[in-house]
């Protein structure tokens, strides 16, 4: 009996501790020092997207001047914590006004299938459409980031293809400033 009641004892505490160590903890600061731990040099997160449970997309920066990169990381929250699943940055173009990436979901998520993401260059671009292939028309999010000095568009897919879509760089107008087809 003795050992029994050593057992549970223990088991309580190394579930306390999981609770106070992990549970507990506010997931956008635990997922900021996941995605810092980057190591880039000048990395900045621009937002953090929380998905399904305990899933999460951080959109970053990094870098300066011609050396500048804007990616982002799928993470997925475990026993011991947040922790990057799949990822990436790419360097950005001068010549791109979106500057668009992708990342494959299908694998790590039930939900979700594609996200296409890119840092806005344009300050006259107001809001960034996708038309895949199917003819589908989407209005990416749009977000502010650095003191709303910096923006950055993201459309996240439930089943619908991304790659091979046209995205559209759209002014406050209404004008097309940029109209690129994403490849395969």
């Amino acid at each position: 009996m003795k050992k029994i009641i050593i057992i549970l004892v223990f088991i309580v505490s190394v579930v306390g501790i999981y609770l106070l160590n992990v549970a507990s903890k506010d997931d956008m600061v635990e997922i900021r020092k996941v995605v810092v731990s980057l190591e880039k040099p000048e990395l900045r997160v621009a937002h953090i997207e929380l998905l399904e449970k305990n899933s999460a997309v951080a959109f970053y920066e990094w870098g300066r001047g011609e050396e500048s990169s804007f990616g982002s990381v799928l993470l997925k929250k475990g026993l011991l914590g947040w922790e990057i699943i799949n990822g990436g940055s790419l360097y950005l173009l001068e010549e791109s006004k979106v500057n668009w990436g992708h990342l494959d979901l299908r694998d790590n998520l039930s939900n979700y299938t594609d996200l296409l993401r890119g840092k806005i260059t344009d300050p006259k671009i107001e809001r960034v459409n996708v038309i895949t292939k199917n003819g589908i028309k989407y209005q990416a999010t749009v977000r502010k980031y650095n003191n709303d000095d910096d923006s950055f568009w993201f459309l996240i897919s439930n089943g619908e293809e991304l790659l091979g879509a046209t995205i559209m760089a759209i002014s406050f107008e209404g004008d097309v400033i940029e109209e690129i087809q994403t490849s395969n």
